[in-house]
């Protein structure tokens, strides 16, 4: 059933909106990074700073259904954000869980990195 928010909604988001292939999503997170670059003058002021290496770094957790992703691979992530980096996402990381009680998980980290493809 989908949640309905009740006040001023126009700015706000709510659950995950787009499903991920090979599971069904329970969480994502993305973060921007950069290597900062900076010039110091003679009296330790920066003074010209360059931003270089941008990635966007992305950790999704979900109940397996038929996930396929491999370490290096590129994927499509749903609902992450890419900070207006162009470029494919790499899968870093994988990791499955069983349990007695509880639905089989995967999780999955993978990393943007700008103007790769």
């Amino acid at each position: 059933m989908a949640a309905t928010i009740i006040g001023n909604s126009t700015d706000l988001a709510f659950g995950i909106s787009s499903a991920q292939t090979g599971m069904v999503i329970q969480s994502i997170s993305s973060s921007a990074s950069a290597d900062a670059v900076e010039l110091k003058n003679k009296g330790g002021d920066v003074t010209a700073v360059v931003f270089r290496n941008k990635k966007v770094t992305y950790s999704v957790e979900g109940a397996y259904t038929t996930f396929s992703g491999s370490v290096g691979a590129t994927i499509t992530v749903s609902n992450g954000s890419n900070y207006d980096l162009s470029g494919a996402a790499y899968v870093t990381e994988i990791s499955r869980n069983r349990s007695a009680d509880n639905f089989e998980t995967v999780s999955f980290t993978a990393i943007r990195y700008d103007g790769i493809s």
